[in-house]
């Protein structure tokens, strides 16, 4: 998580408020599966239609207060980051005029203007994608976690090492893509540079007969930029197919082990099924926290 998230105004507040509703997101999670599971038991083993029906209605109820949860969590997390980028708009304009032309001289017209129509709309994005994936991604692993537990130790066990190695996964995923970003925004920036001055030198450039020229130089950076854009890119969707893959991997070992089990008899139908639908929640927002990296790795060079 950012070191200087909690620094921003109202933060903490936000933060908890996100946090208490991840809480009862995760536990609707652990009631959308228990049901989901017996209401497919009670059909395999011939129930009644009238029972069944109860089991799946309870389901609906909890998936849709689940999904409720999350579009609650999203829209606080937009008016928070709405919020805090206008503000850090205000600022930034303001120390520029304050600063004046040795703001100009020190970090260039063309990054000043990238930093104020891009940086700030991707430092908003960036902190919309942060706050809920973050929590969720230390809630609700947990809270399913602690019931797997109630349910079956072996499971239990699985799911909590499995998950550690899918985070360093994760954690050298991002530390090779970063590298890649980094490039890409520094021939981003030299690019916009590039570009201001391109335009405030042109009637200068037309007089000295050098207008075409300079379309060369022009060619030269945007081909920069591409080439840096189409490495970023292919590290990105690498490692999205990667995270998805071992995700799927993950679950796929818990299945195994539950499937050997209720074949020897030694585990009932309905807790397995419960089990292997919350496998895939339980890994699911560290997959989400891993497709948002590279969305909000600009806004958070951004925010420094």
């Amino acid at each position: 998580m950012d070191k200087y998230l909690l620094q921003y105004k109202g933060s903490k507040q936000v933060l908890a408020l996100i946090g208490l509703l991840t809480v009862v997101q995760s536990i609707a999670i652990v009631f959308q599966a228990i049901y989901l599971a017996k209401a497919i038991t009670q059909l395999f083993q011939g129930a009644e239609g009238s029972i069944a029906l109860r089991s799946f209605v309870i389901f609906i109820v909890a998936n849709s207060i689940r999904h409720l949860i999350q579009w609650g969590k999203e829209r606080i997390a937009y008016r928070f980051a709405d919020r805090t980028a206008k503000d850090y708009e205000q600022q930034l304009l303001r120390k520029i005029f304050t600063i004046g032309p040795q703001a100009v001289g020190k970090y260039g017209s063309g990054h000043l203007v990238t930093l104020g129509l891009e940086g700030v709309p991707k430092f908003r994005k960036y902190l919309e994608l942060l706050l809920p994936r973050s929590l969720s991604m230390a809630i609700v692993p947990f809270v399913i976690l602690v019931y797997v537990f109630t349910l079956d130790k072996m499971s239990a066990i699985t799911l909590l090492i499995v998950l550690p190695i899918l985070i360093i996964f994760l954690i050298l995923i991002g530390m090779v893509s970063q590298k890649k970003i980094d490039d890409q925004m520094d021939t981003y920036r030299l690019l916009s540079r590039h570009f201001v001055d391109s335009l405030r030198g042109i009637v200068t450039l037309k007089y000295l007969g050098h207008s075409r020229a300079h379309e060369q130089s022009i060619a030269t950076v945007s081909n920069k930029y591409r080439i840096a854009t189409n490495r970023s890119l292919r590290y990105a969707f690498l490692s999205s197919f990667s995270l998805d893959f071992f995700a799927s991997l993950s679950v796929a070992v818990v299945a195994v082990e539950l499937g050997l089990r209720l074949i020897n008899g030694q585990m009932l139908l309905e807790p397995s099924l419960a089990i292997l639908i919350l496998a895939s929640e339980y890994f699911s927002p560290v997959r989400e926290l891993g497709n948002d990296f590279h969305a909000t790795a600009d806004g958070k060079d951004a925010s420094m």
